[in-house]
């Protein structure tokens, strides 16, 4: 099995000293003031349908806004503990938000795709909206890792370490270096092995 991209982010919510259910009713009321671009829910929809060929789409498609899924409700993610906030939203689109990082909705799963200059203008799109996201609870970057590399190298997926993130971009650059193209300068077909995006064409 080939691996995908993961993406993941920082933020600043204060999980240790704030209720659990004030933080995700305030993360999933303020979720709900981006609106999503029509071109990212056109981009899931057709990913979908490639998936669910024929298959009645509406369960994904009668979905409006964001919502919260309790423990109950995701039990077939069993890495989500009770501390995390969990948002589903429209076309399914899913945000985890855990103590130490947010693990942000893969809209282009394929490295080769995400970083193919073929789909500059599509990545760009989502990166605009990452950075909306990401901006809206205190964070400033976001990181980009195949789930090889995640499932090898992350210290500390299953427990809550608020240096987690940190400590794994940092084991990225010791390993593998800084990437030293910027995300649109790969030919097609060629990708780095992480890339940490601090968005700052977007910024500008």
């Amino acid at each position: 099995m080939l691996p995908v991209l993961e993406f993941y982010a920082n933020h600043t919510l204060d999980f240790e000293n704030t209720d659990i259910h004030k933080l995700e009713y305030d993360a999933i009321s303020e979720l709900r003031t981006i609106e999503i671009p029509a071109d990212i829910l056109n981009m899931v929809l057709d990913s979908i349908r490639l998936q669910f060929p024929g298959g009645d789409l509406s369960i994904f498609t009668a979905i409006e806004n964001w919502c919260p899924l309790s423990p109950p409700n995701i039990k077939s993610l069993p890495e989500i503990a009770k501390e995390h906030i969990v948002s589903l939203g429209p076309m399914g689109l899913r945000f985890v938000i855990r103590p130490d990082y947010i693990i942000l909705p893969a809209i282009i799963y394929e490295p080769v795709d995400w970083y193919s200059p073929l789909n500059k203008e599509k990545v760009q799109i989502i990166r605009s909206y990452y950075h909306t996201v990401i901006s809206l609870f205190g964070g400033d970057h976001a990181l980009y890792v195949d789930t090889d590399i995640l499932n090898k190298y992350f210290p500390s997926k299953k427990k809550s370490d608020n240096a987690a993130l940190i400590s794994f971009e940092q084991s990225l650059v010791k390993r593998y270096g800084t990437p030293e193209k910027n995300l649109y300068e790969y030919p097609h077909g060629e990708y780095p092995k992480y890339y940490i995006d601090h968005f700052t064409d977007i910024k500008n």
